[in-house]
This record gives C-alpha cells, sequence and structure tokens, in this order.
C-alpha cells in the first residue's frame, strides 16, 4: 500500500499536541488506548498519523479534525488551515452542542468532505455520517464481584455546569447537568449511608459560577473525593446513576454506560432518547420509567439477588457479542477509521 500521512488535530485539547493523545504512558485517560490502537494499527498498513503540529516528510492524505476549534485569536491557524484545505478536511463531532455548539453550525460544514456525527437525526449518508463514539476495551474483562459484597449506589462526575454563554447557541438537547444535582440532593437527604459520590470538583465552587466564588458552595457528606481507577471503584456498587450531559437527542451514547458494564454494575440511564436501539433494555434500568426518585429508590430496593443477577448476566452477554464490541470498541474503531473514514480498502 502506498505511504500516506494523515493529520490529527484534537481541537480545543492541547495536551493531546505533539502526539501525545498516541501514547499510554504520559497520559493516562481511560480512552486514550483508543487512539494508540489506533496509530499502531494504521502503521501496519503505510498510513501514518500525527497531530498536525509534528511535521511529516509528505502532505497530508487528509486533515481528520476531532471537533471544530472555538473562535478563540489562538486558533486562527488552525481556522486558517480548514479554510484553505476544504478538499482534504474530515470532521468529527464528538462533543455535545452544549459544550461545543460549533459543531453544529452547518455553514461550517462547507469547508469539510464529510462530517462524521454520534446525532442520529442529523445522518444524510450524503454529506453526514454515523459514527460511534469509540471506546477503549480497558477493564472489560471485570470480573462480577457478589451481589453481597457491593455497596448500593454510586454517582461519579464533575462538579461542572455548561459554560453560560453557550447555553444560548443550543440547537438540541435538553442539559443534564442540573439533573444529576438533583439525584445527589434526594439520595444523600434519603439514604445517605448507601450512596456514595465521587469525581472532581465538589470541594471547590463550579468554574464561571460567580456566585459560589462570591457566597460558597453547597458541601455534601457522601462525598468520597476523586476517582482512580473508575472501573475498579463501580465494581463494588449494585447501581450507578449514569446520567448523560444531555437528553431528548439521539445517538449520544458516551463512555458512561460502557464504565458500568465493564465493571459489572448495573446503571440508572437518561441521556440518548433512542438507547434501546443500541443497548437491550435488560441491562440497565431506565430513569425514564420513573415518575420521581421515591419510585426510583423503592424500584431499586426492591431488586434482590437473583433479579439483579439477570441484569449482570444480560451485560455478561451483550459483552461477549462480538458484532457490539466492533460497533463500540477500538479495534473496531481502527477498521472504521481506515475503511470509512479515510476510504481505504484493505487489500
Amino acid at each position: 500500500m502506498e505511504e500516506k500521512f494523515v493529520r490529527i488535530f484534537p481541537n480545543n485539547v492541547k495536551k493531546y499536541l505533539r502526539n501525545s493523545m498516541f501514547g499510554t504512558q504520559k497520559n493516562k485517560e481511560i480512552e486514550i488506548p483508543v487512539f494508540a490502537q489506533l496509530r499502531n494499527f494504521l502503521s501496519q498498513r503505510n498510513i501514518y498519523i500525527n497531530t498536525y503540529d509534528v511535521s511529516t516528510k509528505k502532505p497530508p492524505y487528509r486533515n481528520i479534525h476531532f471537533d471544530l476549534p472555538y473562535p478563540f485569536p489562538s486558533n486562527f491557524p488552525i481556522w486558517k488551515i480548514i479554510f484553505l484545505n476544504r478538499r482534504k478536511n474530515i470532521l468529527i463531532c464528538t462533543e455535545p452542542p452544549m459544550v461545543n455548539p460549533f459543531n453544529y453550525m452547518k455553514i461550517f460544514h462547507t469547508f469539510f468532505i464529510k462530517v462524521y456525527t454520534w446525532n442520529d437525526e442529523l445522518v444524510d449518508y450524503i454529506k453526514y455520517f454515523k459514527t460511534n463514539l469509540p471506546k477503549s476495551s480497558l477493564g472489560i474483562k471485570t470480573k462480577a464481584k457478589k451481589f453481597k459484597e457491593k455497596k448500593f449506589l454510586i454517582l461519579i462526575n464533575k462538579n461542572i455546569l455548561p459554560f453560560y454563554p453557550f447555553k444560548i447557541f443550543k440547537p438540541f438537547g435538553k442539559e443534564l447537568y442540573s439533573e444529576r444535582i438533583k439525584a445527589i440532593e434526594f439520595f444523600e437527604e434519603n439514604i445517605p449511608d448507601k450512596f456514595f459520590l465521587y469525581g472532581k470538583g465538589w470541594n471547590k465552587p463550579k468554574k464561571y459560577n460567580l456566585k459560589e466564588s462570591i457566597f460558597g458552595f453547597k458541601k455534601y457528606s457522601t462525598y468520597k473525593g476523586e476517582v482512580g481507577n473508575k472501573i475498579e471503584l463501580l465494581s463494588n456498587f449494585k447501581f450507578c446513576i449514569c446520567f448523560e450531559n444531555l437528553t431528548d437527542i439521539k445517538g449520544y451514547i458516551t463512555e458512561k454506560i460502557f464504565d458500568c458494564f465493564k465493571a459489572r454494575c448495573v446503571p440508572i440511564y437518561l441521556g440518548a432518547s433512542n438507547i434501546e436501539k443500541y443497548i437491550p433494555k435488560g441491562c440497565f434500568v431506565d430513569f425514564r420509567d420513573f415518575g420521581n426518585y421515591e419510585e426510583l429508590l423503592n424500584f431499586l430496593a426492591s431488586i434482590d439477588e437473583n433479579r439483579y443477577n439477570c441484569y449482570i448476566e444480560n451485560i455478561e452477554r451483550l459483552l461477549a457479542d462480538k458484532k457490539f464490541i466492533n460497533l463500540w470498541f477500538e479495534d473496531g474503531f481502527s477498521k472504521f477509521f481506515l475503511e470509512d473514514i479515510l476510504e481505504i480498502k484493505q487489500g
């Protein structure tokens, strides 16, 4: 196969530059092995990927942008590359509109050959193509712990709110940041000895929140600190509050529910409105089935060991399904990147 070079633009994430996004040592984030695997897979086929700030001996075959850059002066050089290379550019939208509304402004899409998105409602297979947000298989072979050994309920999330100016640009979806707060406050009040809160930022004011910076922030007695090994931590719990960053939108499924599956922890899910298209309902508790948190708590408390193990068995079957694994995890993503995104067929 002819030697080709591909430039990767991990826009808005400077720590991934100088090829750091392909490493496995410097950056311990759980999704990094996805791109380490991708780079290894492509190099075996004479295709070499580098972040755009690393020089190569040939001009790029394609420029792959993970999300559009924010229109800040520091990003103007990247925007110039986008405007001047419209026949080489491909956009992969990973962030939701609440985080990056510029991803969904179609005027910018004219500078790209193709746009890949998780959003099922945009996909037309002409300009807009479906991609699942790739997941790492690290921890996928975690063994389920016994029902009686597990604690009851956990929530793991950063304590953040969407940057306020971006709210006015939100074209679709309903944010769930505030819904997580409702969940925390309910379970802290009703089962403080059975509910555990983890994640960054719960011990300080939220970013961009002037009120909390001046008058102080609410402290939660159930907060236990930041997370080391997320999968190992989750494996010690029966249930996890698993809310995406937004709902009322089709196809937005992040690592949250997959981390629960890998840990053999049953997720209480709220997010993609068509989640059952991708995940069998027997693998999770659907938050939409309950009128309020009290109904949810009563349901969870009623689940005995036999019924709980049915959820775990369903999760085990799902993780043993090769078609499912290829659709969501790194090996399948590498093949998809080669044959679909780059349109290079294997010999």
